[in-house]
């Protein structure tokens, strides 16, 4: 089906936005019994749909996916994933350039040898198209967390707070650490302290001598 097709019976306004596409992906897979959410805060960004459909999956729309928008896609995704194992999937329109089209099918054909990735081109598979038939998916309705495993910043206290609160055997470690090696950097510093008032003693008597 072309894009402006699928734009019209899917009831998009007329100059309709990529959060029109993304609205209507998140519809149809609440229509199938799959629970999803928008805008969810992520590592470098925010990812546009996160949802239990494939047992957890993070959706990258895109209105046209041609050769440079599924890389860019992935690439957004691959950071989206990292610290979790959610099926990393693009999702949009075939680009409506003809010269573009292959390009489009071979590129996607070629990201989709990493098993985690997936490229979906929603006019094209009849199960997202307006009106097509809804395969209601079962079991889907159990909560789920929707909130994305972000890298650590260990910049922020909170995090080390959260950290000890979490594994308070680890603060016991570090702190026995500390204690353990408190003693010899007290022999280090005072070594240290010798050393330097000897070496002042041995410059002074040097120019006592030279006078």
């Amino acid at each position: 089906m072309l894009p402006s097709k699928f734009a019209e019976a899917a009831g998009f306004p007329a100059y309709w936005h990529e959060s029109d596409l993304q609205k209507y992906i998140s519809d149809r897979l609440k229509e199938r019994g799959f629970q999803t959410h928008l805008e969810v805060q992520a590592n470098g960004g925010r990812a546009d749909i996160v949802t239990n459909w494939q047992g957890g999956a993070i959706i990258e729309c895109k209105k046209y996916l041609d050769r440079n928008t599924v890389y860019q896609a992935v690439g957004q995704l691959n950071l989206y994933g990292l610290n979790n194992t959610h099926k990393l999937i693009v999702m949009g329109f075939v680009t409506p350039d003809a010269r573009e089209q292959s390009s489009a099918l071979k590129t996607a054909l070629m990201v989709e040898q990493n098993p985690r990735i997936q490229v979906v081109f929603v006019n094209l598979e009849s199960e997202w198209l307006p009106g097509g038939k809804v395969r209601i998916g079962f079991g889907n309705l159990k909560f789920w967390n929707f909130r994305l495993t972000q890298l650590p910043n260990f910049q922020d206290w909170r995090w080390w707070l959260n950290v000890a609160q979490a594994h308070p055997l680890i603060l016991i470690l570090a702190g026995s650490l500390f204690l353990g090696v408190l003693p010899e950097i007290s022999k280090l510093t005072s070594a240290t302290s010798s050393h330097t008032s000897n070496s002042v003693k041995w410059m002074q008597n040097a120019e006592f001598i030279r006078r």
